[in-house]
C-alpha cells in the first residue's frame, strides 16, 4: 500500500523558454507543508461522521460493540496518502503560480501526483501528459496479494500455536505488554522501558511475579527480509524471555480465511458505496476518489481484519492471566488501543508509558470532544481507548495530551524518562580513555570533530546526500550515522559510498558513548535531539518544517529548511564558538522551563505509579469523562516531536 510522496514526483514543464525537469517538492514551502499536515488530520477526523450503510462510519464497523474507527483513523494517518494528497495539490498550485507553464509532462510519479497534477493544471488551461499506469484502481492488480497473504498466514499461525502445548501461566498481578522486535538480546532488556521493568521486578512479590507478553513480529518491520519472515512463521529465530501473545490466545477460535475474506469484501463494498465518502473525496476542487478508494480498500482488507485479530488475542491473553493492572507503551497505536479496549471491557486497570517524544501532528493523540464520550447511537462504544493513567516525560507531553488529546488532568502523571536517566548516568561514567577508544572505533583522529547523525533514513534520505557531500570536503570531520532501530543500515551505506570520512554505526551502538565524542548532532525528528540537549550537545535539524520546528523557532536547536542551507548551518555550528555559546544558553533555559531534566528517579516513579493504580482500584475508566471544553482539538500548539 506504499504511496509515493509528491517529493518523489518529477515533471517536465515548458514556460516558453524550452522544456526543463523539475521536482514537485521544490514548490512546497514550509507554510504549505504545515498546512498539508493540519488539513490532512482534520479531513481524516471528519470521516467518522460520514454515513456508511445509513449510519456514521464510527458506528458502522464494530467488534464486540467497540468501534473500529480507532484503528481506521490510524491506518489512514500512517499510510500518509492523505497528507501526500494535500501536499500534491498545494505544490502543483504553487508551480502553476510561479512558472505559468504552457505544457507539462509527468515523467516519474505515484498515483497521487498522476491523479492531482492534471486536475490542478486544467484550471489554468494547461494540459498534462501522464504516462499510462498499469492500474489506478484497486481490485485488478497485485494489491490484493498482501492482504490475502496476511489473512492466510495469520490463520495458519493461529493453528500452529493451537497444536503446541499450551503455555502454562496462572493468574498474576501485573502484566506488561511489550513489542517483541524491541527486546535487546545483547542486554536481555526491553529497548524502551527496560529500566521500568527492572524496577517493577524488584518491587513485586515472588508469588505474584511480573509477566511480560510480547506482541508483533520479532524483527523490525523495515529490517524484515524473507528469511526473517519465514523464520517467524516457522517458529525459528531469536528467542525472547517472555510469552508471546499468540501462545496465550492459541485456544481462541478465529474465523477461517474464507469467512475473513468475505467479511473484507463486504466491508470494502460498504465503504465504496457510501455516497458521503464519495463526496468527501472532492478535496480543494480535485476529485481524489481513485486515491481514497485505494486507501479504503486497505482499510477493509488490511486494517479491519488485523484489528479484530489483535482485539481477540488481547482478550484471550487477559482472560488467561486475569491481571490486576496492565501496562504498555505505544498505547495510542494499534496494539495499544486493542489492549486498552479489552482492559476497559474487563475493568482491568491500564497504564500507558510514554516511550518517545510525541508527534506534533500525530493523529494518535488528537481527539475531538465527541471522541472522548460514548457514541450517541452505540452505547457500547465508550470513546477512544485511553489508558486509566498515562506516564509522561515532562510538562511538554503533559500539555500535549491535555490540550490536543483531551486527557483529564488526573489521567496524566509526569514521571520523567527512565531512558534519559540511564543515558545521563552512562554519559557521566565515560572516561577520557573511553572517549579515545570510541574515536578509534569510529575511525576519527584525535582532533577530528564528530558529526553524529541520528535519524530514520525514510525521513533524512532527501537531504542526506547534501550532508555527506559537505562533510566529505572537510577532512577534519568524521560523519557518523547511527542506524535507526527500525531500519536496515544498507540504505545509509549506499548513500555514503565513496565518502572516506563516513562511518555507519549499528543500531546497537551505545548512544551515550557516541554523544561523548560528538561535536554536533544532526537529525530530522529523533528523540536523540532531546537527549543531546540534556547532555549539552548542540543539534542541527534538517528537512524543516517538521516536529522539531518549534524547538528551532525557540532557539534551542538550529535548523536548515533546504539542502543548500545545510553547509552554512554546519559551518556556524562547528567552527563559530560564539554561535555555539549562544545556542547553549538558550538551550539550558528551555530545558529548565519545560522540565526536561534527569534526576535518576524516573524508573522508580513509573513503577510506583503502576503499582499505585493497582492498589487504588482504578478500573477501566478511560472515557475522558469530566472534560467540558467545547473547542476543537488543537493542532501545532505543543512542540512535541516524534520518536
Amino acid at each position: 500500500m506504499r504511496t509515493i510522496a509528491p517529493e518523489e514526483a518529477r515533471l517536465v514543464i515548458d514556460s516558453g523558454d524550452g522544456p526543463r525537469e523539475v521536482l514537485l517538492s521544490s514548490y512546497l514551502d514550509p507554510a504549505a507543508i504545515e498546512l498539508a499536515e493540519t488539513e490532512a488530520n482534520l479531513w481524516i477526523k471528519h470521516l467518522r461522521h460520514l454515513r456508511v450503510d445509513g449510519v456514521p462510519l464510527r458506528d458502522r464497523f464494530t467488534h464486540r460493540g467497540d468501534s473500529l474507527w480507532w484503528f481506521i483513523e490510524l491506518f489512514l494517518h500512517k499510510e500518509r496518502a492523505v497528507v501526500h494528497l494535500f501536499r500534491a495539490i498545494l505544490a502543483v498550485e504553487r508551480l502553476m503560480q510561479i512558472e505559468r507553464p504552457t505544457g507539462m509532462r509527468v515523467i516519474a510519479a505515484g498515483l497521487v501526483a498522476r491523479v492531482i497534477a492534471p486536475q490542478v493544471a486544467a484550471r489554468g488551461g494547461v494540459r498534462v501528459e501522464v504516462p499510462p499506469a498499469r492500474a489506478l484502481w484497486p481490485g485488478r492488480d497485485w494489491s490484493r496479494l498482501r492482504p490475502a497473504f496476511y489473512i492466510v498466514t495469520a490463520w495458519i499461525n493461529a493453528l500452529r500455536h493451537r497444536w503446541r502445548s499450551p503455555t502454562k501461566i496462572s493468574r498474576t498481578h501485573t502484566v506488561g505488554f511489550v513489542h517483541s522486535a524491541f527486546w535487546r538480546s545483547d542486554t536481555n532488556a526491553e529497548a524502551y522501558i527496560g529500566e521500568v521493568i527492572r524496577e517493577l521486578t524488584t518491587r513485586l512479590d515472588a508469588s505474584m511475579p511480573l509477566v511480560l507478553v510480547g506482541v508483533g513480529p520479532r524483527t523490525m518491520l523495515k529490517g524484515r527480509g524473507w528469511r526473517q519472515r519465514l523464520g517467524e512463521f516457522s517458529g525459528t529465530g531469536s528467542c525472547v524471555p517472555f510469552c508471546r501473545i499468540e501462545e496465550l490466545s492459541a485456544n481462541a477460535r478465529g474465523p477461517t480465511p474464507w469467512s475473513t475474506w468475505r467479511q473484507c469484501r463486504q466491508d470494502e463494498r460498504a465503504l465504496r458505496d457510501s455516497n458521503e465518502l464519495r463526496r468527501a473525496a472532492r478535496v480543494r476542487g480535485c476529485d481524489a476518489w481513485p486515491i481514497l478508494r485505494r486507501e479504503l480498500s486497505g482499510v477493509a482488507f488490511l486494517q479491519l481484519p488485523w484489528s479484530r485479530v489483535a482485539m481477540d488475542q488481547a482478550a484471550a491473553a487477559l482472560d488467561t492471566l486475569q491481571p490486576t493492572v496492565v501496562f504498555t507503551y505505544a498505547e495510542a497505536g494499534g496494539w495499544g488501543r486493542a489492549l486498552v479496549l479489552e482492559c476497559r471491557r474487563r475493568k482491568i486497570a491500564s497504564v500507558g508509558l510514554q516511550h518517545g517524544f510525541i508527534y506534533r501532528h500525530w493523529l494518535n493523540y488528537l481527539h475531538d470532544l465527541d471522541e472522548t464520550h460514548p457514541s450517541r447511537s452505540n452505547p457500547d462504544d465508550r470513546g477512544f481507548p485511553r489508558p486509566d493513567l498515562t506516564l509522561v516525560f515532562d510538562r511538554l507531553a503533559e500539555r500535549q495530551l491535555r490540550e490536543a488529546g483531551r486527557f483529564p488532568a488526573d489521567a496524566i502523571r509526569v514521571t520523567g524518562s527512565a531512558r534519559l536517566d540511564a543515558l545521563v548516568t552512562a554519559f557521566r561514567a565515560i572516561t577520557e580513555d573511553d572517549r579515545r577508544r570510541v574515536r578509534e572505533a569510529l575511525g576519527a583522529a584525535a582532533n577530528d570533530r564528530v558529526v553524529l547523525v541520528a535519524s530514520k533514513f525514510s525521513q533524512i534520505q532527501l537531504v542526506l546526500a547534501s550532508l555527506v557531500e559537505w562533510t566529505a570536503r572537510h577532512p577534519d570531520l568524521r560523519l557518523v550515522i547511527k542506524t535507526h532501530p527500525a531500519e536496515s543500515p544498507d540504505p545509509y551505506r549506499r548513500m555514503t559510498m565513496g565518502a572516506a570520512n563516513a562511518t555507519i554505526a549499528p543500531a546497537s551502538a551505545d548512544l551515550a558513548a557516541l554523544l561523548a565524542v560528538t561535536s554536533l548532532l544532526v537529525t530530522v525528528n529523533s528523540t536523540a535531539a532531546f537527549e543531546a540537549m540534556v547532555l549539552d550537545v548542540p543539534t542541527l535539524v534538517l528537512a524543516l518544517p517538521n516536529n522539531l520546528s518549534p524547538f528551532v523557532e525557540a532557539g534551542a536547536m538550529s535548523g536548515a529548511e533546504r539542502p543548500e542551507a545545510i553547509g552554512p548551518a554546519l559551518e556556524a555550528l562547528l567552527y563559530d564558538e560564539e554561535r555555539r555559546r549562544q545556542l547553549a544558553g538558550v538551550r539550558r533555559a528551555f530545558l529548565d522551563q519545560s522540565g526536561l531534566t534527569s534526576d535518576g528517579r524516573a524508573a522508580a516513579r513509573s513503577a510506583e505509579a503502576i503499582l499505585e493504580v493497582a492498589r487504588t482500584g482504578i478500573r477501566g475508566q478511560g472515557s475522558g469523562i469530566g472534560l467540558t471544553e467545547n473547542s476543537r482539538f488543537k493542532i501545532n500548539r505543543s512542540p512535541i516531536p516524534d520518536p
